[in-house]
């Protein structure tokens, strides 16, 4: 008789594996930290945990391929503005004040909550005072791939140092939660000596670069007038992209910037919602996954979204491309879930561990509760997570083979007094700008 840590029963499971597997009514059984078993068969077997799944549906975490947790402090701080002046005179300056290790604990706190209030079991971030970010994901049970970001323009946002990167590799390079990267800005804040520093030691420590590329026109011109390439074009130049590359936004691209990235086997994030919201532009995602690339999913950050819910950005990217394009179906429900998903999780570099729910692999997954008026009938589940589902229809959370959300309700975690500090913050902040 096999003996589990938790068994769960009367599940719809959506693996998202190669084979897009569906279980009606399954079982998944989980030991330690590994889904052991998953079938439609119950197996012989104990557990010390059952959860009965009825009237839920079963996926993996969604993973939020790009975000900077640590910037719900300034959520609604500055809106309907362009990037640039979103970020030269509100942004940048507001950090250079408000970007405190304390201020940085507190913000990438509310933020890991509300990932997985909405779902998301793997985030992939780039700010400041990382470590603290990490201790965070340790705390509460997050799996997370994290970076210092390091940018050279403007000299009033934090720096960080080599020695920085070193330890935090150290630190955490066998770590069961934490996957070490290294974060530059974007080429028109990074200088081409760091972006070279970058990438040896993004090649000697095999980490994962995750930068923003040709987020707007004006970046793209930008650049064009300093080397008289493309973005991506002048990053391949320098010998910097690679399978390791994350790509961030990518809004603005020629078809021989495509190629490169192709060529090169660079994973791509898209951030509709933001890209939206600044008037940054739409993406042509469709276009990239015919040409080959893995193309995955982030909200970008909570100043610019202004929410973290991945079930929001996965109905807007399915969407906005179907009107783009003129196309009911130039994308669909499965597909945008694999974005949501297993790409991410190939996009980082860590679909060996997760992604899609198979034996073997790490169990993050999430229980969405289906018995609700918005959600009745249900005639496919992929539809329904598409274009019905909310962050808030999910009701447990598993990470990493342990119960972190149990109907709704954390059980390692003061959300009341971690949104009273951020209350706090909110109103130094507005006493300083007024």
């Amino acid at each position: 008789m096999i003996k589990f840590d938790i068994l769960i029963k009367n599940a719809v499971i959506l693996t998202m594996d190669s084979k897009m597997t569906l279980f009606d009514n399954g079982f998944i059984g989980i030991q330690n930290d590994i889904i052991t078993y998953l079938g439609a068969t119950k197996p012989n077997c104990s557990a010390e945990e059952i959860i009965d799944a009825e009237n839920n549906i079963i996926m993996p975490g969604l993973i939020n391929s790009h975000t900077h947790s640590g910037m719900t402090m300034f959520r609604g701080v500055a809106d309907d503005l362009s990037l640039m002046n979103w970020l030269n005179n509100y942004i940048w300056p507001l950090e250079d004040k408000f970007v405190t290790e304390k201020n940085v604990r507190i913000a990438s706190k509310l933020a890991i909550a509300e990932m997985i209030l909405s779902g998301t079991t793997t985030f992939n971030d780039m700010y400041f005072f990382t470590g603290t970010t990490a201790e965070n994901c340790k705390e509460i049970g997050m799996r997370a791939v994290l970076g210092e970001a390091v940018i050279d323009f403007p000299a009033s946002v934090k720096k960080t140092s080599e020695k920085y990167f070193i330890e935090f590799i150290e630190k955490y390079s066998n770590d069961d939660l934490i996957i070490p990267s290294i974060v530059p800005h974007s080429p028109y804040s990074c200088s081409k000596e760091l972006l070279q520093r970058i990438k040896l030691l993004s090649d000697e420590n095999n980490l994962p670069v995750h930068i923003h590329i040709s987020e707007t026109l004006d970046e793209v011109n930008l650049i064009k007038d300093r080397t008289g390439m493309t973005p991506v074009e002048y990053l391949d130049s320098i010998d910097f992209l690679n399978h390791r590359t994350i790509a961030v936004h990518c809004v603005h691209l020629t078809d021989n910037d495509i190629n490169i990235l192709k060529i090169r086997n660079v994973g791509i994030v898209n951030s509709p919602e933001s890209n939206l919201k600044l008037a940054s532009g739409i993406a042509e995602v469709p276009k990239m996954i015919k040409s080959g690339l893995t193309v995955s999913l982030g909200t970008d950050g909570p100043a610019s979204n202004n929410n973290l819910d991945m079930f929001e950005e996965m109905s807007i990217t399915v969407k906005i491309h179907k009107a783009l394009y003129n196309d009911s179906t130039v994308m669909n429900a499965r597909e945008v879930l694999k974005m949501g998903t297993i790409n991410g999780a190939k996009v980082l570099g860590i679909n060996n561990l997760t992604g899609s729910l198979e034996v073997g692999k790490k169990a993050d997954l999430i229980m969405i509760d289906v018995k609700k008026p918005h959600l009745t009938p249900m005639y496919d589940p992929y539809s329904h997570l598409t274009y019905c589902a909310k962050g808030s229809d999910v009701d447990t959370v598993i990470i990493n083979g342990k119960l972190i959300l149990k109907k709704r309700k954390f059980l390692k975690l003061d959300l009341e007094k971690v949104m009273l500090d951020i209350k706090n913050i909110s109103n130094e902040i507005n006493a300083y700008k007024n």
